[in-house]
């Protein structure tokens, strides 16, 4: 297993060796440009993009992966996990501490290196060995979502072995507006209070450095919707969990031309004042990092421009870092051109 983690020394030596600005936060300093991996096939070809494209990124002014435990069947952990053990350790030209990586739980994965769909990945790993119980399934539509602690824990040490890492620097509980839809209010954040106090003691034994929530639509819809998510309201449970040295310290979420409510729409409150997502994450010390430039290719389809797009998100004040999704090393070397 790889030890350490981003820290802010590393990642300020990293950044140094780069003719374009870096974000900061207290802990690291990230490039604007991250690494997404949700999309693509389940096999080996796509793997090798992947691979190929994240080596060239890190060796080349891109310190930030983003990930989840359900991508790709798994496969997109383990390809990052690949590169992460040969550059750090066979090629010996990247070190642990200048390299962030983010991954994310809570929908039911599956494994397609044991050729399990996550229905049979459901049953024959989470429920026959007794790791969940048909109780802590949320069940919307087809969706499948947990809040429960002992998944957390199997989830975290299975994305610690799929990327070699002792600490993950960011873990994302990821979409629980889906949870919230099938719990209501009350019921769901009495669960993610056990929930957040189970985060904090994986960060003092060190499996993760912090945690956050990734959302597609809980942190930017109407606050009447059924899985609208406050998120004030969670920092006050980080609060009252672990008071001011709580680690709940960042958020994901979607942000394009065709999602932009993150920077349009005062739908969160701080403090009885509605605020955009963005704003009211800045006044309640959250990071921000967003997803789907572009919109999973919809945005695209209409005939924008893609660099237009991308760059318009880049220069979006109050955004740490933007996920990009690249399994092509053109696409890293384009992308990375707004940069400069």
């Amino acid at each position: 297993m790889i030890k350490g983690f981003a820290s802010l020394p590393g990642t300020s030596s990293y950044a140094q060796s780069f003719p374009f600005s870096f974000r900061n936060t207290p802990y690291f300093m990230t490039s604007p440009i991250a690494i997404g991996t949700h999309l693509g096939e389940m096999n080996i070809a796509d793997s090798n993009l992947y691979r190929q494209s994240i080596s060239y990124a890190l060796k080349n002014g891109i310190n930030f992966i983003d990930t989840a435990i359900n991508y790709r069947g798994m496969r997109s952990e383990r390809d990052i996990g690949f590169v992460l053990k040969k550059l750090i350790y066979e090629e010996n030209v990247i070190h642990r501490n200048k390299v962030i990586i983010s991954t994310k739980a809570g929908i039911i994965p599956g494994d397609i290196e044991a050729n399990l769909v996550p229905k049979d990945y459901l049953k024959t790993i989470l429920l026959d060995q007794q790791i969940i119980t048909e109780s802590d399934l949320n069940v919307v539509d087809h969706h499948r979502h947990v809040l429960a602690p002992s998944y957390f824990e199997f989830a975290i040490q299975q994305s610690r072995s799929h990327l070699h890492l002792d600490t993950i620097d960011i873990y994302y509980l990821h979409n629980p507006e889906i949870s919230m839809m099938a719990l209501g209010e009350e019921r769901f954040y009495k669960k993610l209070e056990h929930l957040l106090n189970f985060f904090e003691s994986q960060v003092k034994k060190g499996t993760i450095r912090f945690y956050g929530i990734a959302t597609w639509t809980g942190l930017t819809c109407d606050p009447k919707e059924a899985g609208y998510i406050s998120l004030e309201r969670v920092v006050s449970i980080a609060h009252k969990v672990n008071g001011e040295k709580h680690h709940f310290k960042f958020i994901q979420f979607p942000l394009n031309s065709n999602m932009p409510e993150a920077q349009t729409t005062k739908n969160q409150k701080v403090n009885d004042e509605w605020h955009t997502l963005i704003n009211a994450a800045k006044l309640l010390g959250i990071h921000t990092t967003t997803s789907s430039p572009f919109h999973l290719g919809t945005v695209l389809k209409k005939g924008r421009d893609p660099k237009r797009e991308l760059r318009e998100i880049l220069n979006t004040n109050g955004i740490l870092a933007t996920m990009v999704g690249m399994k092509n090393v053109n696409h890293v070397k384009e992308n990375m051109k707004l940069l400069f």
